[in-house]
């Protein structure tokens, strides 16, 4: 039985704390430093109330306190009205209140530029809140913990990824994405009514997002079993699966942002944040699926082209790590193969070479390398483990099997959430040349074992190898929307 069957309210923080610490093995884990999550229609109408209990655990006066709003230039609207000035109006009612804008009407990134600048606004005020997306959410975390931990409220605006309960940041570096540790909100205020504004491809972006609930842990735990990650808890992936559910089914209506589906789309992504940070890795979310994702997210930065949500990238994703995982487990049934263990040499020129077609100046290419190469060493030093675990694979093969769904699950979640499910579908410049490169690349891009690398070292990701996993899940996406 689950150990957190009884927790049936993801904002029960207090019964979450507890559950964990009565965990085996839970002075291995990440305290949950969450203070406060509310998920309600009118959850950004409690700001006021959110500062000043935050001014008060800080020791700051709450006469006169300083408080900085960051947010981007885009337009927040709930029941029509401006939904940042409305929060801004609030706040100024009370506080000192400046508003930092980051960005222009383009993609907000969170690079050194934007870091840097909410950084320095941030020196020498009493608390912080952040209104909108999870880019925003994650340079606000980034800039209160570069200032000792200034106390921050999240006011989440978008369902489309869980970084606005967890304790790191998604940044770029070198072009590169990256994640960083920084702190967890003091409080994050989730308003659904302003969630089901939002435009239908942000919640279905979220959707996508949920779907490396399915996939992701089983890169996780095959990465400890082979030595290369000692993060791997199952009160994490406890904790993210109570909530999961039948995504198939809660997902009707979300495209249309229907109340049940919105709630249980914004619960399950607060579990996903907090299910990350209390394993102290993203490992148990993010795998191939993401890996993929960040490849696309390259690939449109160096080329000027339009970034695309994260989860909707992730979920399209999440069927080609089904499709690897299941090609995988059908090929360990009846064949005896032998892993190799190169040395740098041998790999080197390949890994740095796969992203000359979006970085010819080489500078991401070695980025990655440098990220690959600590990898490749942990998989020379493990030979031994990884040899022992596909010699016994029998022994592992049924709990994998249980974990990963097919596919065609996954595609049936994301034609019931009205998602994308088709790569051509995310962007015109994905083209089926930019796909195969994204999927076939995706394992060099970080320190980060998924079962991709294995079926490399494996000689068993070849182009054909690869052919064949983008097209299952391709055949799974047509026959869900047929």
């Amino acid at each position: 039985m689950n150990s957190f069957a009884s927790i049936t309210d993801p904002t029960d923080l207090s019964g979450l704390r507890a559950v964990i610490a009565n965990s085996p093995g839970a002075q291995t884990l990440v305290h949950l430093g969450i203070r406060r999550l509310e998920i309600s229609p009118l959850a950004a109408d409690s700001a006021v109330e959110a500062v000043e209990a935050e001014l008060v655990i800080a020791g700051h006066p709450r006469d006169g306190a300083k408080v900085l709003i960051i947010v981007d230039s885009t337009m927040i609207r709930r029941a029509g009205q401006d939904l940042k000035a409305e929060i801004h109006r609030q706040l100024a009612a009370r506080f000192d209140v400046d508003v930092l804008v980051l960005g222009n009407d383009a993609h907000l990134l969170a690079d050194d530029n934007s870091l840097d600048s909410a950084t320095k606004a941030v020196q020498n005020i009493d608390c912080v809140v952040t209104i909108g997306s999870g880019t925003i959410t994650d340079i606000g975390k980034v800039a209160t913990h570069r200032n000792s931990g200034t106390p921050l409220v999240v006011i989440q605006t978008s369902a489309s990824v869980d970084g606005f309960t967890d304790n790191v940041s998604v940044v770029l570096k070198n072009g590169v994405k990256r994640t960083i540790p920084s702190r967890w909100p003091d409080v994050v205020l989730a308003d659904t009514d302003t969630i089901a504004d939002a435009p239908p491809a942000m919640n279905t972006a979220g959707f996508g997002e949920v779907l490396s609930l399915y996939t992701a842990p089983a890169d996780w735990q095959l990465a400890s079993l082979c030595g290369l990650d000692l993060t791997f808890h199952t009160t994490p992936r406890d904790l993210l699966l109570a909530f999961a559910g039948d995504p198939s089914k809660w997902a009707l209506g979300l495209s249309g942002g229907h109340d049940a589906a919105i709630q249980q789309l914004t619960r399950v992504l607060a579990i996903r944040g907090m299910g990350t940070g209390v394993a102290g890795t993203t490992a148990c979310l993010s795998g191939v699926e993401h890996v993929v994702s960040h490849m696309l997210d390259m690939y449109s930065g160096s080329h000027s082209l339009p970034t695309g949500l994260h989860g909707a990238q992730v979920g399209v994703a999440s069927l080609v790590a089904a499709a690897a995982w299941h090609m995988f487990l059908d090929r360990m049934e009846t064949q005896q193969p032998e892993a190799a263990f190169p040395g740098d040499p041998d790999v080197e020129v390949k890994v740095r070479s796969a992203f000359d077609w979006c970085d010819p100046s080489g500078a991401t290419g070695a980025e990655c390398w440098r990220d690959y190469q600590e990898k490749l060493a942990g998989w020379r030093s493990n030979s031994r483990q990884v040899t022992s675990v596909l010699a016994n694979w029998t022994d592992h093969a049924e709990g994998f099997r249980a974990l990963v769904p097919t596919p065609d699950t996954l595609a049936r979640g994301l034609n019931a959430a009205g998602a994308t499910a088709l790569p051509h579908q995310l962007s015109d410049w994905i083209t089926p040349q930019v796909w195969k490169w994204a999927v076939s690349n995706c394992h060099f891009m970080r320190n980060r074992l998924t079962v991709i690398d294995l079926l490399f070292f494996m000689g068993w990701w070849t182009d054909d190898d690869i052919d064949l996993v983008i097209e299952d899940a391709a055949r799974a996406a047509q026959a869900a929307s047929a």
